[in-house]
């Protein structure tokens, strides 16, 4: 399962350079303090500079609780998962150090040529530790392209710092005015942007405004490649540019939507719109609740999977963030509470972290449709198997194998954010390894004597593996021992995914090549026997 490495081992640079987003984790050191996750999905903004050291362009957004709890503490944890190809989990816990914009340190990372509208900071990361583990319970996604509103938004509000008197360094309705309303202090009211806001640089980036946008699909890639056909092709085609050239201007009408334009290539009512715009209404802010609203209930109930995130309180301890995603495991209870299945897995640090200072988030964010963010903050509580609380929750009808807690949590605070940083990716399915593995586990248990252990089963790997976290926190403390009997759903005979090694985008090109091949011989035989047939038949007749 988890594999430890002092570096990061090259065959595992090569992956990362591969993905497509990665996730960042961060904790204040006060008990009652936010902790915090952030999806990071803009292209080419990770970076690898050898095996100890890495860093990131980081973006403007509405918070800025990682440059603040790097301030404070430099915790900071990496995570990438597989969603394409063999299963894989990588973290990097590294300690943080923070390049803000119009440094020396910055600039000597982040130049002009290859700034990112918005680009605030460089977040140099020295890797103290790698860890793998199996990823097992990723659900399985096809990429299908980055967003851009994010950069748009930011290249707008940019544009007005280059546009205005150069030695005004502070433009009222430019991006360092953002930062001085936005990015000074994070939830907690830790230290967040020190110098940038003051920064005499004007921002230049490498943004393309007339650059291709990315076109939301709301069906996966791998039916809309099944339905496609020459017909289809011309159709859709046709309706798509019809539709691609009306629709916004109905929903902007009915308010549902906003149509965004550069400054030089806009309707002449529509510039006025954006040289009267605050930077607050292009670059969508965040919205703090106090519970979670009907509305954000359905939304999450729809959603494939999740990320937790929880942290001790010990200056050098380890901030975790886990990808969730085994189908219905995550419940809402009502618009303050919530729970979810927790299955075993190598390690135990949210279990751990729970037991000792009750922190937790939990991130949703779109991959499909509409971009957004949702965060839960809340209080944890763990009840572990075999107890009467777990049971009340995780029936034998309902309980996954594996299933080793319930993770109920007491949400104080609900934020939503824009999520125009997080890429398109397509649902295909969920994985079943994790599940096959661990009913494999429970059916030596099974076959033991009730006195036993069976050194194959599940209790004996929860002795191994769970009863304390990679900080020597307790894990585990009654499920080893438990006298009840493991019982839970699952289909032996159920289809297994079938994984691809190809990405996506190389299994579009083969697919695309193969069916105009297909197509080519198809029509070169019917043009070479069709007049043949009909001369035959003698409605039509070949002349040599």
């Amino acid at each position: 399962m988890t594999k430890f490495y002092n570096e990061i081992p090259e065959n595992l640079i090569e992956w990362i350079k591969k993905q497509h987003m990665f996730w960042v984790a961060s904790a204040p050191m006060s008990a009652d303090g936010h902790v915090n996750v952030s999806p990071k999905g803009t292209a080419d903004s990770f970076h690898v500079m050898n095996s100890r050291r890495v860093w990131y362009q980081d973006l403007s957004g509405s918070g800025v609780e990682t440059i603040s709890h790097i301030r404070e503490n430099g915790r900071v944890t990496i995570l990438f998962n597989a969603f394409e190809g063999p299963p894989r989990i990588v973290r990097l816990f590294g300690t943080g150090t923070v390049y803000e914009y119009g440094t020396e340190e910055y600039e000597s990372l982040i130049s002009p040529e290859t700034r990112k509208p918005g680009s605030r900071a460089a977040i140099v990361i020295d890797v103290y530790q790698c860890q793998t583990s199996c990823g097992f319970a990723v659900p399985i996604y096809d990429f299908v392209t980055h967003r851009t509103q994010l950069l748009r938004m930011a290249d707008i509000v940019e544009s007005r710092d280059r546009a205005s008197d150069p030695e005004i360094h502070q433009k009222p309705d430019g991006i360092k005015a953002y930062w001085v309303r936005k990015n000074l202090r994070s939830i907690d009211g830790l230290p967040g942007l020190l110098t940038a806001p003051d920064s005499k640089v004007t921002p230049v980036n490498n943004f393309d405004r007339e650059g291709q946008r990315p076109k939301l699909q709301y069906s996966s890639s791998r039916e809309g490649s099944a339905q496609s056909n020459g017909t289809n092709l011309v159709i859709s085609f046709a309706l798509g540019a019809l539709v691609a050239t009306t629709l916004p201007y109905i929903l902007s009408a009915t308010g549902k939507f906003d149509i965004w334009w550069t400054e030089s290539t806009a309707p002449s009512s529509v510039s006025r719109i954006i040289r009267t715009s605050t930077p607050d209404q292009i670059i969508l802010m965040a919205k703090y609740y106090d519970e979670i609203p009907e509305s954000l209930i359905e939304w999450v109930k729809k959603q494939h999977m999740f990320w937790v995130a929880s942290a001790p309180l010990g200056p050098g301890g380890h901030v975790n963030v886990s990808p969730k995603g085994t189908a219905d495991c995550f419940h809402v209870v009502n618009s303050q509470r919530v729970w979810y299945q927790d299955l075993s897995g190598s390690g135990v640090e949210t279990i751990s972290h729970i037991r000792e200072n009750g922190r937790i988030t939990i991130l949703f964010h779109s991959f499909e449709g509409p971009p957004r963010i949702l965060r839960l903050y809340g209080i944890g509580t763990v009840y572990e198997f075999g107890t009467q609380e777990y049971e009340s929750l995780i029936t034998p009808e309902t309980r996954k194998p594996g299933s080793r807690a319930a993770i109920v949590i007491d949400v104080y605070l609900c934020q939503t954010s824009c999520g125009y940083a997080v890429p398109i990716y397509n649902f295909v399915t969920h994985r079943t390894q994790l599940l096959r593995t661990f009913n494999m586990k429970e059916s030596c248990d099974h076959a033991a004597a009730s006195t036993e252990i069976n050194p194959k089963g599940l209790r004996a790997y929860w002795k191994l593996k769970n009863l304390s976290s990679v900080d020597g926190l307790p894990g585990l403390l009654t499920a080893p021992d438990s006298k009840a009997t493991f019982l839970s759903v699952f289909d032996k005979e159920g289809p297994r995914p079938k994984l691809s090694r190809l990405s996506s985008e190389d299994v579009d090109v083969l697919r695309t090549g193969a069916t105009l091949a297909v197509g080519f011989a198809i029509g070169a035989l019917v043009a070479t026997a069709l007049p043949r047939i009909l001369s035959v038949t003698g409605n039509f007749s070949i002349r040599a």
